[in-house]
């Protein structure tokens, strides 16, 4: 019994010499949870939920075709603000990503891709967004917006 004992003991000193550091998780500042609302410029701040939320529905649904933000389907078009800018509609703006997220068109806004892109408008088709609510289509959506603040290689082309 004492060699076991000594022994607990030992392993705990031994542990100890290891660093140990803390982690800390992201913390979202104000500034970066501001994203733009609408074509007019008006703005909204998003909660750090939100901001997660989005997060987690993204790398479950997006990121097959959308990895970091990149699209493998078009290597010329992204999900880069500026991208998503010259879009037409412009899709810069959370209620612009909102609506292609229930109704896309093609970059140029001439065909219409609720046969062939990802919506929340047709679960017939894509039974992975099936149970996505309003909520979550908000929070993706915004989560889009801020991810290039948070990863400067997000958006961009794929080629090397």
């Amino acid at each position: 019994m004492k060699r076991f004992i000594l022994m607990a003991i030992a392993a705990i000193f031994l542990f100890l010499q290891f660093p140990i550091n803390n982690a800390n998780a992201l913390e979202l500042t104000e500034v970066t949870r501001t994203i733009t609302l609408d074509e007019a410029g008006k703005t909204v701040t998003l909660s750090s939920e939100q901001v997660f939320n989005g997060e987690k529905i993204f790398n479950a649904n997006c990121t097959k075709c959308h990895l970091q933000g990149k699209t493998k389907t078009n290597n010329n078009v992204s999900l880069g603000l500026s991208d998503l800018a010259k879009a037409e509609p412009p899709r810069n703006s959370l209620l612009a990503l909102i609506d292609y997220m229930k109704y896309p068109t093609s970059y140029d806004g001439e065909d219409d891709y609720t046969e062939l892109h990802p919506n929340v408008s047709r679960p017939d088709i894509f039974p992975e967004l099936r149970n996505l609510t309003e909520d979550d289509v908000y929070d993706v959506s915004a989560y889009m917006l801020i991810a290039p603040k948070l990863d400067e290689r997000w958006g961009g082309s794929i080629y090397f």
